[in-house]
C-alpha cells in the first residue's frame, strides 16, 4: 500500500510538474521543419492484408487555456503525403476510387469543445472530422505533455516553448463516401489512426 501511495504521488506530481511548465493561456503551432515533429500512423488490417501507412507532414494550431481547462484545436494533413510504402498502392490510395487526393486534396479536424484534465495530462476533444469531401463529428482522448527547456535545446528544436500531443481512434472509411469494395478484400473499412506532434509558441518559418 506505502509503494502504491509513494508511485500514485510521483504519478501525480509528474503531471503537475507538466502542466506548471505551460504558460495558462498559449497557442501552440504545428507543422515545423524537419518533419520529425509530426508523426501520422494509419493502419488497416484484414485476413488477407494488413496496410501501415504515415506521413510527417500536418500544420495547424492548438490553443490550451490552462485556468479555464479548455481551448481549440484544428489541423490539417494533406492527402498526397500519406505512404504505405508501395508506390502502386500509394496512387491507387489516392486515385479517384479511394481518397482522391485531387479533388480533396486535404483530411482535417477542427474542434468544437475541449476539456482540459490537468491532473492527468489528458484533453477530451470534440469536433469535425473530414475526409474525402464529408464531415463527421467525433469525440477523441488526447494527452499532452510539455517539453522541458533543456531537453529541447538538446535535441535541437527551433526557438519557442514546446509540447507534445498525441492521440489514437479509429475512423470508418464507409462514414466518409469511400468505396471500400474497390480494395478486393484487402482494405478494412475501419482505419486505426496515430497522431503524435510536437508544437511550439513559435509560428512555422515558411520556406
Amino acid at each position: 500500500m506505502k509503494l502504491f501511495a509513494r508511485l500514485s504521488l510521483a504519478a501525480g506530481l509528474a503531471f503537475a510538474a507538466s502542466a506548471a511548465l505551460l504558460a495558462a493561456d498559449t497557442t501552440y503551432y504545428v507543422g515545423h521543419q524537419p518533419p520529425k515533429f509530426v508523426n501520422v500512423q494509419f493502419q488497416s488490417d484484414t485476413e488477407l492484408e494488413t496496410i501501415v501507412g504515415s506521413t510527417n507532414q500536418a500544420t495547424g494550431e492548438i490553443h490550451m487555456d490552462l485556468d479555464k481547462l479548455d481551448g481549440s484545436i484544428s489541423l490539417s494533413v494533406p492527402v498526397p503525403s500519406l505512404t504505405t510504402g508501395i508506390a502502386m498502392r500509394d496512387e491507387h490510395m489516392k486515385s479517384a476510387n479511394w481518397l482522391d487526393a485531387s479533388k480533396y486534396p486535404d483530411i482535417t479536424f477542427k474542434s468544437k469543445k475541449v476539456k482540459l484534465d490537468t491532473s492527468t495530462n489528458t484533453a477530451q476533444v470534440t469536433g469535425d472530422f473530414s475526409m474525402h469531401g464529408k464531415t463527421k463529428e467525433m469525440t477523441v482522448t488526447a494527452t499532452w505533455k510539455a517539453v522541458p527547456k533543456e531537453a529541447a535545446e538538446k535535441a535541437k528544436f527551433p526557438a519557442g516553448e514546446w509540447v507534445k500531443f498525441a492521440a489514437e481512434f479509429e475512423v470508418k472509411l464507409t462514414d466518409f463516401g469511400v468505396a471500400v469494395e474497390n480494395g478486393g478484400g484487402k482494405v478494412s473499412d475501419t482505419w486505426k489512426l496515430r497522431l503524435t506532434v510536437f508544437a511550439s509558441t513559435e509560428k512555422p518559418v515558411k520556406k
